[in-house]
């Protein structure tokens, strides 16, 4: 009870857990995982809503309400636990350039939930999948230094920051509050999600984005971004983690449709394809592009340096 209590005050909690008896009164004992941070594993009587019946024994997921007595089970639905792997495209409608972004309730590091799909229209969003044990530092903390960047020269009026977790058994709000506490993340900038292990699932699927255990605390996983425009359609997405945060400003404020500075646009697609030419391979682009540029200068300057050879040589013959 002194957990429930706590917890109340952090908000809603995804849970994961097991139906152990529906009772008359239409409320359900439930033996509901731990939440990290959050609470321990407890049986429990629930309300539920909607009040759907489930067998004894069905492993399901849901939104945790503690504000309530007792505490209410939200959006519970029949689901097996989370397991990451390859996305499955049949499962979920996958997201393109012009598509519109999935419905999914979340929930974020204050404990609100927030519905992907409605949550921040009128403002551009710079939207990418990330978790908190992420012991590369080029790669989650990378990306969550470059938001902290980010968050300090876009607009919060117009421009939104999206992290959202793909360790759902573990980043739990109050994790991903912590995470984003390390970068100076303000809620009414940049929010950091966590979510129910089928939501997330469908996320994963519905962003194409592969996520492989590695570890009971690490995962390999694709590193794209996504920049969703005011109507809520992605507009441009990034295949790699070497985006340079000047460059994805500028397309973020093409996006939104303000001033731009068109070389940081061009340097952001010139990387992108770079990289996809090179297999992914982000150390391979990266040196690919640093040689073209790198021979574009010398060109450059050679070029400027024969024309002032001409100019000036007439005068000593």
């Amino acid at each position: 009870m002194i957990a429930l209590l706590a917890a109340a005050a952090l908000g809603v909690i995804p849970v994961h857990g097991v139906m152990v008896e529906m009772l008359p009164d239409r409320t359900a004992i439930v033996r509901t995982d731990a939440v990290p941070g959050m609470l321990t594993p407890e049986i429990r009587r629930y309300r539920l809503d909607p009040a759907t019946p489930l067998r004894a024994g069905t492993n399901l997921d849901a939104l945790l309400d503690p504000s309530t007595r007792p505490a209410t089970l939200r959006e519970t639905i029949a689901a097996a636990p989370f397991a990451p792997g390859l996305p499955d495209s049949g499962r979920a409608v996958p997201i393109e350039p012009g598509s519109p972004l999935p419905s999914a309730d979340l929930v974020d590091q204050d404990g609100r939930i927030v519905r992907l799909d409605r949550a921040f229209r009128g403002r551009t969003v710079l939207l990418s999948f990330v978790f908190t044990r992420c012991p590369d530092r080029t790669l989650c903390p990378a990306i969550s230094g470059k938001f902290a960047y980010l968050q300090q020269h876009l607009d919060a009026a117009h421009f939104a920051l999206v992290e959202i977790t793909l360790d759902p058994q573990y980043d739990s709000p109050a994790e991903l509050r912590a995470y984003g506490a390390r970068y100076g993340a303000r809620s009414t900038s940049w929010a950091l999600l966590a979510g129910t292990g089928s939501t997330i699932q469908h996320l994963l699927n519905a962003f194409r984005i592969s996520s492989m255990r590695v570890s009971t605390s690490n995962f390999l996983h694709d590193d794209k971004l996504f920049i969703v425009g005011p109507s809520g359609s992605v507009a441009y997405v990034i295949d790699t983690a070497a985006w340079e945060p000047r460059a994805l400003i500028a397309e973020a404020r093409a996006v939104a449709g303000v001033r731009n500075n068109p070389f940081e646009r061009f340097k952001l697609a010139l990387i992108a394809n770079v990289i996809a030419i090179c297999g992914g391979s982000q150390l391979a682009g990266i040196a690919v592009l640093e040689l073209t540029l790198f021979t574009l200068l010398t060109a450059v300057a050679l070029a400027g340096l024969w024309l002032v050879a001409r100019i000036l040589w007439p005068k000593h013959s």
